[in-house]
């Protein structure tokens, strides 16, 4: 399974576990819009995945996934709305820094940002808050070949072809 997929499914875990004012209305690979009975919810996805190599002919890569995570909320006032959203903003926040599943799979968050929105359509009022955090990660690739089992050494000198010997034999799975 990719690590990002990981990573993404310990955040739903996380916000599951919080009971977060979306309750069970946490969705992954949903399509929207999501219905008003549905509501408050959450819609989550790594959207983007950017990984650097430290150098050439390396087989790692510092990795960032992009957690795209939208939530919906509605309510009687534009002013009801806005305060439900800053209070769903808050929940997923803290369920997601304080989670130690997560926060022990990733190196860190390298980026965090949030942005409000509220749409009032006649009595309907609804909003939407977008929340982005960046997960940094190091992955490495297995090398391809034999994997080493032993290392068998002889030290020399010059005036000594054969000064000592070593040798470490590592256990197979």
């Amino acid at each position: 399974m990719l690590y990002r997929v990981i990573i993404r499914n310990l955040a739903v875990e996380a916000l599951q576990k919080a009971q977060t004012m979306a309750g069970e209305n946490i969705f992954v690979g949903r399509s929207l819009p999501i219905g008003e009975q549905n509501l408050p919810a959450l819609y989550l996805q790594i959207y983007e995945d950017r990984g650097e190599s430290p150098g050439p002919s390396q087989v790692q890569f510092e990795r960032t996934s992009t957690l795209g995570i939208r939530g919906y909320v509605a309510a009687g006032t534009p002013t009801a709305v806005e305060a439900l959203l800053d209070r769903f903003a808050e929940q997923i926040e803290l369920a997601l820094m304080t989670d130690v599943s997560l926060q022990a799979a990733i190196c860190q968050v390298s980026e965090f940002s949030t942005a409000t929105d509220v749409t009032s359509e006649g009595n309907r009022h609804l909003g939407e808050f977008k929340m982005i955090l960046g997960f940094q990660y190091i992955e490495t690739y297995p090398a391809d070949g034999m994997p080493l089992t032993e290392i068998d050494a002889t030290l020399m000198t010059v005036d000594q072809p054969v000064f000592a010997g070593m040798k470490v034999q590592f256990p197979s799975e």
